[in-house]
């Protein structure tokens, strides 16, 4: 019984200090996309139309726009191949003025085993990457910063989910999103 409550001890320290550690398994990349802010913006709050989107759905109850602290089914295609994995997830911010959508999933009380925060932000991008245009229009180049911040004791064991993977296809589905909306007119 003296080593179980140790390792009890051990992970009630380490879920009471979670939220002053951080994952070295985080993501994030950046991608520049030739289009107006509110294009990407629309392609990327459409969940239930994530065509372009072949390793990530977010699915929520009768197609339920995204908003603060709404629940889901995330499904995941760790190759892209319609080989799902399924999660639950909650909406985080979900701000059209700030064009943020954030959720985030946790396992354990209070995600002291496993928990992970994603963003998916844009930015209009003025100046050397965009187009310089008049006064008052607006830019036609948009910045994707999308960001998985990973928490909990599997996180930081490397444990839990395949990093190397999820980094892989978090460009993949920067680059996808970039295609549609470039090719649409």
């Amino acid at each position: 019984w003296i080593r179980s409550n140790h390792k009890l001890y051990i992970l009630e320290t380490h879920c009471q200090r979670r939220k002053q550690t951080m994952s070295r398994y985080n993501i994030s990349h950046e991608t520049i996309i030739n289009a107006p802010i509110t294009k990407v913006w629309k392609e990327l709050i459409a969940i239930d139309d994530w065509s372009w989107n072949r390793w990530t759905k977010l699915k929520v109850e009768s197609s339920t726009p995204p908003k603060e602290g709404i629940r889901g089914k995330l499904l995941a295609s760790y190759d892209g191949n319609d080989v799902w994995k399924e999660f639950d997830f909650t909406f985080g911010k979900v701000s059209e003025s700030d064009y943020l959508l954030a959720w985030m999933g946790s396992v354990g009380p209070g995600g002291c085993l496993f928990s992970g925060y994603h963003t998916m932000r844009l930015e209009e991008v003025i100046g050397e990457e965009g187009k310089e245009g008049k006064e008052g229009e607006t830019s036609n180049t948009t910045r994707l910063i999308h960001r998985e911040e990973f928490g909990g004791l599997l996180a930081k064991l490397g444990l839990g989910l395949p990093f190397k993977t999820l980094d892989r296809n978090y460009l993949l589905m920067n680059e996808a999103l970039k295609e549609c909306v470039e090719g649409k007119k």
